[in-house]
């Protein structure tokens, strides 16, 4: 029995960065995708019309294999120091953020909750970024964490630009069209609105301009615009191709030193 539960808790635990995701965390993981895919799907009235009963009954599926996951969590719980042995040790595995967003996940499929409820599910995903601990993933994060660091300023005065903008473009957008359209553009407020679905390059269509200034005022905010896109984009491509550039050095400069060239 200690065999079996030491073997279980391996599988679980699985936070070896030089070993594969245990077959134990992918069927965890698939498990997590396929709730959360009948969740979402279940809320469009025509296939709950016709598959509700079906997708219920592969809900109380889930829910079940969610409660033994649960459970033999909650057995290995005591061979984690950091919970302490014995009933103790489940105790505080109960208490746990991992465990109470388990029990979340859980408890829909057995209440009889609405369909949206469950898409609480979605934060079961969080399982799966601790269990993603291989190294090309630590270097994913190490990039993206050092792009937003070394360009935080640069960044800042991006935001401040495209907030400028949007402030500007609808401030002139009310004075041109309110009197025309107040229903749709008469206040800066509403005018706000259009001024972002046009930098964003949305374009919604609910509110537009129909005089030659507001037209002329659409025309400069969406070029405008462009750079407000455009802009932060390329300050993490910048960040980005720095990180990958310091790392490979790093490895060339490691390399060096192991491997010293031979001098005549």
């Amino acid at each position: 029995m200690n065999e079996l539960r030491l073997r279980i808790y391996e599988q679980i635990i699985n936070d070896s960065p030089s070993v594969k995701t245990s077959l134990f965390n992918k069927i965890c993981g698939i498990t997590i995708f396929i709730s959360i895919f009948f969740a979402v799907i279940i809320t469009e009235n025509s296939i709950d019309y016709k598959f509700g009963d079906q997708i219920d009954f592969l809900d109380w599926i889930i829910g079940g294999l969610f409660c033994v996951e649960y459970c033999c969590r909650l057995w290995v719980a005591p061979l984690e120091k950091k919970y302490g042995q014995g009933w103790k040790g489940v105790l505080r595995y109960m208490v746990s953020p991992m465990a109470i967003i388990d029990v979340i996940a859980i408890v829909p499929s057995f209440i009889g909750v609405r369909a949206e409820l469950k898409i609480l599910r979605i934060i079961r995903l969080l399982r799966i970024l601790k269990i993603g601990r291989s190294e090309k993933f630590k270097q994913s994060i190490y990039h993206f964490n050092y792009a937003f660091r070394s360009k935080s300023q640069e960044l800042q005065i991006s935001i401040f630009y495209t907030v400028i903008l949007l402030l500007i473009s609808s401030t002139f957008m009310y004075l041109a069209e309110s009197s025309i359209q107040p229903r749709l553009l008469g206040s800066i407020p509403r005018c706000l609105w259009w001024s972002i679905t046009t930098v964003s390059a949305v374009g919604y269509g609910d509110s537009i301009p129909v005089t030659a200034v507001g037209k002329t005022i659409a025309s400069i905010t969406s070029l405008m615009g462009i750079a407000a896109i455009a802009i932060p984009t390329g300050i993490l491509a910048s960040g980005f191709s720095e990180s990958i550039g310091v790392q490979d050095k790093n490895k060339k400069d490691l390399y060096e030193n192991e491997f010293p060239k031979s001098t005549e």
